[in-house]
């Protein structure tokens, strides 16, 4: 069997911010009637010991939400001794943690640097930046609770990465936001382009960006990203990029062959091929039903694998094909709301590849 990782949500969409863009609240009205939502522990140790009992080089646990962190500390402490308890012996195990930040305290801290939890922490950029969407349910900014956050795992000895979602607030910002992360001391990197529907009717949400913005939203980042950090600081995406230049494949899966990498755990057990596509078109089954080895080799699976290969004539003839695959399947939707043969992103990746190719000789060297 392939080797795949688990994208575990153990509250669903159950979360403590409301941030406007969030991609995942919709899935709340798949699981209505409950005033919040738990993994219960015959599906968490079920989980655990199939995945475990697949005996890959590294097996990994991703908890995302939502917010993780509401089902509480005993939950991943309930976590990590059920790891203990079903893995072998040498066996290597890693647990990431993606998190908004604003319940973490000391003793989260200390719980996720013991275990060595890599940690995903959520910031836009400086204050006025993120403020702009990422705020709580009484509309307030969450921006100093984050930094407060991110000061704790420092303090404590987490490894963390930042994820920054790039909207309209900041897409224009580029080095701004840049420079701002670095003052930070902020070295590990990720950015994800904001493309969503309208929630209230056709076409795209007001928080969506343009492929011509995040077009220079990335080479502007590449840019700073030569002068002043390379090679002290990591951005996933320029990382993949290398990789598949220098040694012949991405490591992201926007920009790999095929789809596949991950299967999502839902609190209630329901398995999905990604965290985009938890809709009930794309529902794979139960846990509660058939072992965890089943659900890669179902065929709706395989078809949602293959299905990323675009479709697009332009793009299967482009120069660039080979680098991004046509890039995720959840951005192929058009500003009318339809899919598209290929990536609504085409334009900014043809510009990006195109400008840091100049300097791909210097790279290669170093």
């Amino acid at each position: 069997m392939k080797t795949f990782q688990l994208l575990v949500k153990p509250v669903s969409a159950d979360c403590n911010s409301r941030c406007d863009y969030c991609f995942y609240r919709p899935v709340e009205s798949l699981y209505p009637g409950l005033a919040r939502h738990r993994m219960p522990a015959e599906v968490l140790e079920k989980m655990i010991r199939e995945f475990l009992g697949q005996r890959q080089a590294e097996t990994v646990f991703s908890w995302q939400g939502g917010e993780p962190t509401l089902a509480g500390l005993d939950f991943f402490e309930e976590v990590v001794r059920l790891e203990q308890a079903h893995g072998r012996s040498g066996q290597v195990i890693g647990n990431a943690f993606q998190t908004n930040g604003l319940l973490l305290d000391e003793e989260w801290a200390k719980f996720l640097a013991r275990y060595q939890f890599l940690v995903g922490l959520s910031l836009d950029g400086p204050e006025e930046i993120h403020n702009s969407y990422r705020r709580d349910g009484a509309g307030q900014g969450t921006f100093a609770r984050v930094m407060a956050a991110a000061e704790l795992l420092r303090r404590a000895g987490v490894a963390f990465n930042l994820l920054t979602v790039v909207s309209p607030a900041n897409v224009e910002r580029t080095e701004e936001v840049y420079r701002f992360f670095r003052e930070q001391g902020f070295r590990y990197l990720q950015f994800v382009p904001c493309l969503e529907r309208n929630p209230e009717g056709q076409g795209l949400a007001p928080f969506s960006i343009t492929a011509e913005a995040y077009g220079r939203f990335l080479c502007q980042l590449w840019d700073a990203w030569l002068q002043d950090g390379f090679p002290q600081v990591s951005i996933r995406d320029f990382d993949s990029y290398l990789a598949r230049r220098l040694q012949g494949k991405a490591t992201l899966c926007t920009f790999q062959a095929t789809c596949g990498l991950y299967l999502v755990v839902e609190h209630n057990g329901d398995i999905y091929p990604c965290d985009f596509f938890v809709r009930p078109e794309y529902w794979l089954g139960s846990l509660r039903d058939r072992p965890l080895s089943d659900f890669l080799s179902l065929a709706r699976a395989r078809e949602f694998a293959r299905a990323k290969a675009p479709s697009d004539r332009e793009c299967i003839r482009c120069a660039w094909r080979g680098h991004c695959h046509g890039g995720c399947q959840k951005d192929r939707l058009q500003a009318d709301g339809k899919w598209a043969g290929r990536t609504f992103f085409c334009d900014a990746y043809r510009a990006f590849f195109t400008h840091a190719e100049k300097d791909m000789a210097r790279l290669r060297r170093s």
